[in-house]
């Protein structure tokens, strides 16, 4: 039958070859397009915005997604706001998200990118260098949980939630119990930080339980980053929800 049916495309012009599916490996970016296919105006949630890169990203793969970057601190969202004012699609908000809400220390460091809740761990300098996680200041910023904004903004679903919270995504998780339970969150993308950084961070097992309990699965891994001697660091990892699971038990 395949034979004949190229045969009669042949016949009128045409050419009919098997596409092949995306491999994961083409990217993290890629392989989001490929889960998020069917979702014609897909909802981001950027957590732990920066500057707004990734948020530039994600509309570049996404042209007709409505994007929520969240950046707590203030420097930061500053340079956040300039780099998005002209884009419509990208909608900007000065707190950050946790698993409460308030108003927390936030550890602003050498380099604005490695800022958290969490102050740095003495082993970080053999983890990164010298420098770039030393402290400059403790500034006092607001916090807010994915459930919250849920309600506040009237969203019905996250399509890809992405985390980059230097080491408390555990905590960003925690915050969105109820959506987690509903069932309201699809894709998430997030870093994971693999040697010793921050105090107060997860093992890799316990990030990967957390993740199980709230009812996702380890999709795959990207961006492996390595110290001097070989070791690995830190991962971005894409989960999607388990079909089996639809529950949360929160941190262990």
């Amino acid at each position: 039958m395949k034979r004949e049916i190229q045969k009669l495309a042949h016949y009128f012009g045409y050419h009919i070859s098997k596409i092949g599916r995306p491999s994961p490996q083409a990217g993290p970016f890629v392989e989001m397009t490929r889960l998020c296919a069917d979702i014609a105006e897909p909802t981001i949630f950027d957590v732990g915005a920066h500057h707004g890169q990734t948020a530039k990203e994600f509309r570049k793969h996404f042209p007709t997604s409505q994007i929520y970057s969240f950046e707590p601190f203030p420097e930061s969202f500053e340079t956040l706001r300039l780099n998005t004012q002209y884009n419509r699609g990208i909608q900007i908000f000065n707190y950050g998200l946790t698993d409460k809400v308030g108003t927390f220390a936030f550890h602003s460091n050498l380099s604005s990118a490695t800022n958290s809740l969490l102050p740095a761990d003495e082993l970080g300098f053999k983890t990164w260098g010298d420098g770039l996680l030393e402290t400059q200041d403790i500034v006092q910023v607001q916090f807010k949980t994915i459930d919250e904004v849920l309600a506040e903004q009237d969203i019905q679903t996250i399509d890809i939630l992405k985390m980059d919270v230097q080491g408390t995504e555990h905590r960003v998780l925690k915050g969105a119990l109820g959506a987690c339970a509903d069932g309201k969150l699809g894709v998430v993308y997030s870093e994971i930080i693999i040697q010793p950084t921050y105090i107060g961070q997860k093992r890799l097992d316990e990030i990967l339980n957390i993740f199980h309990d709230a009812g996702f699965e380890l999709h795959n891994i990207y961006n492996l980053s390595c110290t001097p001697n070989g070791k690995l660091r830190q991962v971005d990892a894409i989960f999607t929800r388990d079909k089996s699971e639809n529950k949360f038990v929160g941190d262990k």
